[in-house]
């Protein structure tokens, strides 16, 4: 009995304390981290831990609901802290062997970068054994020692406790060169100085490493755990942390883009970091267009590509692609062009590459370089990463010349200030760029082309005459006469000479067969224009039905069709070119009927149109309340109309306005609905022959406004006759008369058209836009937009070494007259300062309301700093008379603080910060004067 009783309490003993345990909350994972290695693991602002290794360990923590505990320490103390006990696993660190002889370590993580940053100054430095003579900074116990002293064991390096320590040795001048990670942590006190003088473009690639975490030896039953949980993450996860961190954008909807620095005036940097040059400008301009937002990311060109490569971005700008070049890259938009040349010594004799007897550089990533070694077998050639390097080895006679683009050549010899080359005339070969994204990325892909296609040939060429100054070298300018194509495209139309176009013979004036048998029309005047730019032999095939044309370009007997809309079921066999000429449809009645401004006031009215149109089934869709009436073409349209069988026809504006034309439509009238639609004009081109697609494409973007004006004016224009046949007179007058007539009417639609499809629309946003950067009260740029044009203005003066000025002016004297008479005489005073200040700057200058009783003033395009004195003094002296107000004639002055660029700052904050610094300077010394800075006296 004892023996039971005994067994009972221990079972219920057991229980007891099997319910205690369950019921104490498991013990977070303790999870050691360095407290400043971004973008991996480090500290924030606020002392909380982030970057890629803290988020994969949460998304880790977040498959069980595990609680996970970051022990943030210095990483020379990592190993003691989990050896102590106070953390469970090192949540990142570098496989080594040491390591891996030492912990038990786990799958990748991601991969991580060490890399060797260069001092801005160092220009020729960019390699490891360039850095011998300099001091190379490393932190003590880091990865990084034992990779520098096997690659370079001859480096001098000076060893620091943390990062910190070491950026303040950079900027102190005390080393020239670091070793770190990808990207310079945000957390340092000084980091935007430290950026300026060591650009991440300038930065060595060391060696790639595999990150992971370690747990004890011992610890056998937490390192499976750990491994259990990893498998069950998203296979995707580590590219989308890689994108985040290592590219420094944290939106999904960003665009990350690489840019290949040091190509001018293509892509580069500013003395003020930002990104600059022709294909950053044509980027902008495809962001603002599309409403995608980018992030340009300065870089090396083989640190770009693989970034791209590895996810950490989504494209490269530009790059002269070849189809075996780079694995998991595809080609997407051919961007620019360029010619290259060969520049030898000015002092040397030659007339022909084949007189060369040493060696020749050459880019690696030239894409003529396997036909340049064709044309020229018996060259030898020597292959560089860098222009530097060719110039430095032409300085020392190791080759003879080298290829270079002759647009980037000219902006490098420009910039140096020297004439020491030459260049041979012939040969020279063609470099296509292209955006590059990763492969089968099939929809940022095609988001690319659509925004780029969408692009104006004069938007193209408005970009293009900012950097480039000499027409001889320009792209896009030469699409108006001749468009440049590839070699490869030149091959194909050599081999597709004879094009078929599929039109239609009575749909006048767009396509039609005159009397004599010939094809003429818009679409005429189109095909002649692209023949021309393009050397193509377009031949337009007309059709009196257009289901026929439909069929026979679908078997394949027609190899494009004008003006054929986009429907999924013609994707089956059919590719289609951007617009290029928006089709605006109009509806036509007698003049007696009313103004129609919406298409509800059809409802129940009988309206005839042609069936093949698009637009018919817009009208079934989204009005089935109107009567539809088909009719073949728009002469039966309108011979219904004038018998009464229908209300009103729809048809395009060209066409209608011809129509009109016409003496016995005299009587008709048309009018232009908000609502009314207005579709594209695409070709549809062979879903086989994606070469025609793209040529097309190239010629179709030259056409401008000015060319749709000639084509508009030829088919709205009459020839008149003399004569005295009285019918014939009275005929040709109302003729005259109709003709002026349909004009001002074509006119009048067309604007009231544009008008209404944009007027509310553009009235609105220009006041949503006033009110978003300018001062409710002072009608004054408010600080956003003075910072976006100061932004604008830094780069501009940098481009062409002018002086700016910043002006930052505090009220003396507003505080007693606000507090005295109320606030509405306080913002009539303000109102009143703002005049003056207005008054005593320039129309090009920017005066802003920066908050309160505070004003900026922006001075641009000055010759010296007595420029931006006297308008100080100019502001004082107005101010120093009262100001009459309705309540009060006020007296008050103003404290003014002046920054100047490029002596106190290259960037908007830099310039803001230290004029507001001056101003209070001003303002100690007794008010009423202004002050400039040490460096600007």
């Amino acid at each position: 009995m004892k023996l039971c009783l005994v067994l009972l309490i221990l079972w219920c003993g057991l229980f007891t304390a099997l319910d205690i345990q369950a019921d104490e909350p498991s013990k977070p994972l303790r999870i050691a981290i360095s407290n400043d290695s971004f973008p991996y693991m480090y500290l924030d602002s606020q002392n909380q831990p982030g970057g890629l290794v803290v988020d994969w360990w949460r998304a880790l923590a977040a498959v069980d609901g595990r609680a996970v505990e970051f022990v943030a320490v210095d990483w020379t103390d990592i190993y003691q802290t989990l050896a102590d006990g106070k953390a469970d696993v090192i949540g990142g660190l570098a496989v080594t062997p040491e390591r891996a002889a030492s912990y038990l370590l786990g799958k990748s993580i991601a991969e991580v970068h060490s890399n060797v940053f260069i001092h801005r100054d160092l220009n020729y430095v960019n390699n490891l054994p360039a850095l011998l003579p300099h001091l190379v900074g490393v932190v003590r116990n880091s990865g990084h020692l034992a990779t520098i002293r096997q690659k370079q064991p001859d480096l001098v390096l000076q060893q620091f406790d943390h990062t910190s320590a070491m950026f303040d040795a950079a900027l102190e001048g005390r080393i020239k060169a670091f070793i770190g990670l990808d990207r310079l942590t945000p957390r340092y006190s000084r980091i935007q100085q430290l950026s300026e003088l060591y650009p991440l473009f300038k930065k060595i690639p060391l060696e790639k490493m595999q990150l992971t975490y370690a747990v004890p030896k011992t610890a056998t039953a937490l390192a499976h755990e750990i491994e259990v949980l990893a498998a069950k993450l998203p296979a995707t996860l580590p590219d989308k942390l890689q994108r985040r961190w290592l590219s420094g954008i944290s939106s999904d909807d960003t665009i990350v883009i690489a840019m290949s620095v040091g190509n001018q005036p293509l892509m580069s940097v500013a003395s003020n970091g930002q990104p600059q040059g022709l294909l950053v400008d044509l980027w902008r301009l495809w962001s603002e267009t599309t409403g995608i937002p980018i992030a340009i990311v300065p870089d090396t060109t083989a640190s770009g590509l693989t970034s791209l490569s590895q996810g950490r971005v989504d494209v490269h700008m530009g790059f002269p692609y070849m189809q075996d070049s780079r694995a998991g890259v595809q080609s997407v938009y051919p961007i620019y062009n360029l010619s290259s040349s060969f520049y030898y010594p000015k002092n040397q004799q030659l007339s022909n590459l084949s007189e060369v007897q040493s060696p020749i550089g050459i880019f690696a990533s030239a894409a003529y370089q396997k036909v340049l070694r064709q044309d020229y077998p018996t060259l030898k050639f020597v292959v560089f990463d860098k222009l530097e390097d060719m110039q430095q080895a032409l300085e020392r006679r190791e080759i003879a010349g080298f290829f270079g683009a002759d647009l980037i050549m000219q902006q490098r010899l420009m910039l140096q200030q020297t004439d020491s080359y030459q260049m041979l005339d012939f040969p020279k070969y063609q470099t296509v760029l292209q955006v590059l994204a990763r492969e089968g990325n099939n929809e940022l892909a095609n988001k690319i082309r659509f925004g780029f296609n969408a692009l104006t040939q004069d938007q193209l060429e408005a970009i293009e005459k900012r950097w480039v100054s000499s027409p001889e070298l320009a792209y896009f300018a030469r699409f108006r006469q001749q468009v440049p194509l590839t070699p490869e495209e030149q091959q194909w139309l050599a081999e597709h000479r004879l094009l078929k176009v599929g039109v239609m013979a009575d749909w006048a004036p767009m396509e039609f067969v005159d009397q004599s048998g010939r094809f003429r029309g818009v679409t005429d005047d189109i095909l002649q224009k692209l023949n021309q730019r393009l050397g193509t032999s377009f031949t337009a095939v007309p059709y009196q039905h257009w289901v026929d044309l439909e069929a026979d370009f679908a078997a394949g007997k027609l190899d494009l069709v004008a003006n054929m809309s986009d429907l999924p079921e013609r994707r089956k066999f059919a590719a289609f070119s951007h617009n290029f000429w928006p089709f605006q449809w109009t509806l036509i009645s007698h003049n007696a009927v009313m103004e129609i401004t919406a298409l509800s006031q059809l409802k129940g009215k009988k309206v005839a149109v042609l069936q093949d149109y698009q637009i018919v089934k817009y009208f079934q869709a989204n009005h089935p309340d109107i009567q539809l009436r088909f009719s073949k073409d728009l002469t039966q349209g309108l011979a219904m109309l004038q018998s009464g069988e229908v209300d009103f026809v729809v048809d395009t504006v060209i066409s209608s306005g011809r129509a009109l034309r016409q003496a016995e439509n005299s009587n008709l009238r048309m009018h232009l609905p908000v609502d009314m639609p207005t579709y594209p004009s695409l070709f549809a081109v062979r879903k086989d022959w994606p070469e025609l697609l793209q040529i097309l494409d190239k010629g179709l973007k030259t056409l401008n406004e000015s060319d749709r004006s000639e084509i508009l004016d030829r088919w709205f224009s009459v020839e008149i006759h003399q004569g005295f046949d009285e019918d014939r007179v009275i005929s040709l007058v109302l003729q005259v008369v109709g003709i002026g007539a349909v004009l001002l009417v074509l006119v009048f639609f067309w604007n009231m058209s544009l008008r209404r499809e944009i007027g509310l629309r553009r009235e609105m946003e220009e006041k949503m836009r006033f009110m978003a950067t300018h001062d409710d009260l002072t009608k004054l740029a408010n600080r956003n937009l003075l910072e976006e044009r100061l932004t604008q203005a830094l780069l501009q003066h940098a481009r062409h070494h002018e002086k700016l000025a910043l002006l930052f002016l505090d009220l003396d004297g507003f505080k007693e007259v606000n507090d005295q008479h109320g606030h509405h005489v306080g913002d009539e005073l303000l109102v009143k300062v703002a005049e003056v200040l207005q008054h005593c700057v320039r129309k090009s200058d920017t005066v802003a309301r920066f908050g309160g009783d505070e004003f900026v003033i922006m001075l641009t395009g000055l010759l010296d700093k007595d420029d931006a004195a006297i308008v100080a003094e100019k502001i004082l002296l107005h101010l120093s008379n009262p100001l009459q107000l309705s309540a009060c004639a006020a007296r008050v002055g103003a404290s003014i603080g002046i920054a100047l660029y490029p002596d106190n700052g290259i960037d908007s904050q830099q310039m803001l910060k230290t004029a507001d610094g001056l101003m209070y300077r001003a303002k100690q010394s007794g008010k009423g004067c202004y002050r400039f800075s040490h460096q600007g006296q």
